[in-house]
């Protein structure tokens, strides 16, 4: 009976982790986009300089894949994972939005590269994935909330369609 109860409450803190585990993904996620809007921001304009971008927008993408195979593996959310969620939700948004408006300002730059295609192939890139992740998540939220799930991550999603469209 001692081990049953070991093993319900080793399966009752790994349910529980689980939306601590996609909070620490999110995390993860909003510390590289920071990276990568900061790079983009103070980027002079040099052929050299893109490298770091380049690399850092692919080390962004990994870690939304990695998110993703987070939130797959998760249990469903129950509330207070879910509201804890939203928070991440809102503080990554929030960077989202500031790190492609800096893509969005830097494209007269890109530009003058004739790397603006290859920025516009990343971006679509990053929101399949970020749509991928974003829709896993919403997934394993309690019904109830599912629309205001939506809601939160649609801010992500026009802040892509609107870079998108400047690169289009």
């Amino acid at each position: 009976m001692l081990l049953n109860l070991s093993l319900l409450g080793l399966f009752a803190a790994s349910v529980l982790a689980d939306g601590a585990a996609i909070v620490a993904a999110m995390n993860e996620i909003a510390t590289s986009n920071t990276e990568l809007g900061e790079t983009v921001a103070s980027w002079d304009g040099g052929l050299f300089g893109t490298l770091p971008i380049l690399v850092q927008s692919a080390k962004l993408l990994i870690k939304i894949n990695k998110a993703t195979t987070i939130a797959q593996d998760s249990a469903p959310l129950n509330t207070i994972e879910t509201i804890t969620v939203a928070q991440s939700t809102q503080n990554l948004a929030g960077g989202v939005e500031t790190t492609l408006g800096n893509v969005v300002d830097a494209k007269p730059k890109f530009d003058k590269l004739l790397l603006s295609p290859i920025i516009l192939l990343n971006l679509k890139q990053e929101e399949s994935a970020t749509d991928k992740f974003s829709a896993t998540v919403v997934e394993k939220v309690p019904e109830s909330l599912k629309g205001a799930a939506e809601t939160l991550v649609g801010r992500i999603e026009t802040a892509f369609n609107d870079a998108i469209a400047t690169y289009s």
